[in-house]
């Protein structure tokens, strides 16, 4: 429980510097939300940005939950969707909306790849889910994240 708490405590605190930085209007403070967003996912990753990038996302989820139960490992993917959406309102504020669509596709498919993966789980990302969609437009999606949205959204 005090983990799950200093998790969401961070992505607060994250969200609030965002707001608040992204709500001067200038460049300069997208550019510190932006600062703000990398430095909390080299937190989550303990790991350069650079070097997470760079993976896969399923090598970047299972960095998340390496080591870690089913349970931990769900709230960190959930924690990194978070910070994704984060990145996807600086993106907004900058005016690249390519970079915030793909920052949220991004998002949803860590949480739908997380979801099939821990399905005991998916109670924690179907909110997260449900937001992102909400957002997105299904059939602007990839191919292979319109797939996973299909297999996750299949009755049981």
């Amino acid at each position: 429980m005090q983990r799950q708490d200093y998790i969401l405590r961070m992505i607060g605190e994250l969200q609030q510097f965002v707001r608040g930085a992204i709500g001067t209007g200038g460049p300069s403070g997208a550019k510190e939300a932006l600062h703000a967003v990398m430095h909390a996912q080299q937190q989550l990753f303990q790991r350069p940005v650079a070097e997470v990038i760079a993976l896969a996302l399923t090598e970047q989820i299972e960095l998340l939950g390496q080591g870690y139960t089913p349970e931990v490992a769900a709230e960190k993917v959930a924690t990194y969707a978070a910070i994704l959406e984060e990145g996807a309102l600086v993106y907004d504020a900058m005016e690249r909306t390519d970079l915030a669509f793909s920052s949220r596709q991004l998002a949803l498919s860590a949480l739908l790849t997380a979801a099939i993966r821990w399905p005991e789980a998916t109670a924690l990302f179907d909110p997260d889910i449900d937001k992102i969609l909400a957002e997105l437009m299904p059939g602007d999606l990839n191919p292979v994240v319109q797939e996973m949205l299909r297999e996750w959204d299949a009755p049981e």
